[in-house]
């Protein structure tokens, strides 16, 4: 056995110190520490590759070896983001709560020391920010616009908006009210014609399926009238010619001028040819309101041969009278006339009227070689309606 102490130096030549220096290196390693502990080799995967934010992603490092007769004590983790830990299994998971690209890695142990690191990277996808621009506050029959366009994703990716309208209506009928598509787009507009508080809510979503959701709440007022009540009177005349037994009905709707107060008619016939041959002519005329169930006839009269026979109707206080000016609040000026025609009611002759003209004696006139030379008469009617008729302004607008 080669004693190392026996040898000398000055007496060898190069080749002869070579082969006793590569001799002493394996006797030397053991005592000095030359060359270390045997390593392990690192292995490690991710189950995916890319997260959304606050996502848990697992981490496996088992594939990780370690040379002959030596074991793996330890897997150091580090994820990237501040976050370390340690396992004696080479799996864990872990949760990122903020967008970026991260490196992760573990460092794996043996049992004498040796260790050996291993990387991989992972993407984590933000959320997209909503910025919504909207009224807080507007009138029924105004437009609303709700703009999310000014929305933003932190990877600068394309954003699709989805509006949910109204939370308080499942649309999709999928049990939760709030999670409608009623409109798409980062801009949409709609007309709330009803007063009262409305909810919904905004969605946007990225490129990577991370979607974010803001609610939104509206208050829709009504609108403010001042009415003013003012007096009208119109006048409808209508004639015509009617044979013995025949009538005549004449259909018309006065409440559209507004609310009718009062009304007087007169029917008049043309005198007869002979007047004073009798029976003179008699017409009846009644005024049938048939919404109301209300009716009335008269018959016409002569009371002086040298007057047409007529016949007369006169009615007063038929709605309730309004002089004063005040404000309403309504959601529109059609529904202001609603609720004017319906306060206390206010609402007679809103319908249809019928004036019915019945020839009921026309026949005989004096004869001429026995034939009527008029068989029916001529008449008029005469309507004339007061109405009370609201000037109506709105305020505050």
């Amino acid at each position: 056995m080669l004693n190392p102490g026996s040898i000398s130096m000055g007496s060898r030549g190069p080749l002869t110190l070579l082969v006793i220096a590569t001799m002493l290196l394996p006797m030397l390693a053991g005592c000095t520490g030359l060359g270390g502990p045997p390593e392990p080799n690192a292995r490690v995967e991710a189950d995916r590759s890319t997260i959304n934010a606050g996502e848990s992603v697992n981490f496996d490092a088992r594939a990780s070896t370690s040379p002959e007769s030596t074991i793996i004590t330890a897997y150091r983790w580090d994820f990237g983001d501040g976050s370390k830990s340690e396992t004696v299994q080479g799996y864990t998971s872990h949760t990122f709560s903020n967008a970026g690209l991260y490196e992760v890695s573990v460092t794996v142990v043996n049992d004498l020391d040796g260790d050996d690191t291993a990387t991989t990277l992972l993407s984590v996808n933000g959320y997209p920010q909503i910025s919504l621009s909207m009224p807080t506050a507007i009138r029924t029959g105004d437009i609303v616009t709700l703009d999310a366009s000014s929305s933003s994703d932190p990877e600068d990716g394309e954003l699709t908006t989805v509006w949910d309208l109204d939370w308080s209506e499942d649309s999709d009928n999928d049990g939760d009210a709030t999670n409608d598509n009623d409109a798409m787009g980062a801009v949409h507009r709609f007309t709330p014609y009803e007063s009262g508080n409305y909810s919904g809510s905004v969605t946007v979503t990225d490129e990577s399926e991370a979607s974010a959701t803001r609610m939104w709440n509206l208050t829709v007022l009504p609108r403010t009238y001042q009415v003013i009540w003012e007096v009208k009177t119109v006048t409808y005349d209508w004639d015509g010619y009617l044979e013995q037994e025949h009538i005549h009905t004449i259909t018309h709707q006065p409440g559209e001028e507004g609310r009718i107060m009062s009304f007087n008619a007169t029917l008049t016939l043309a005198m007869d040819i002979l007047p004073i041959m009798l029976p003179q002519d008699n017409f009846t005329l009644t005024v049938d309101v048939p919404d109301d169930s209300w009716t009335h006839t008269v018959r016409t009269e002569q009371g002086n041969i040298t007057h047409n026979a007529s016949a007369s109707m006169e009615y007063l206080n038929l709605n309730p009278f309004s002089e004063d000016a005040h404000n309403l609040t309504a959601d529109s000026l059609e529904e202001l006339i609603e609720m004017l025609d319906a306060q206390s009611g206010a609402g007679f002759g809103e319908g249809d009227w019928l004036w019915i003209i019945d020839a009921e004696e026309s026949d005989p006139d004096f004869l001429v070689d026995e034939v009527d030379p008029d068989g029916g008469n001529e008449w008029e009617l005469v309507v004339e309606i007061t109405f009370l008729v609201p000037r109506i302004s709105e305020v505050g607008v």
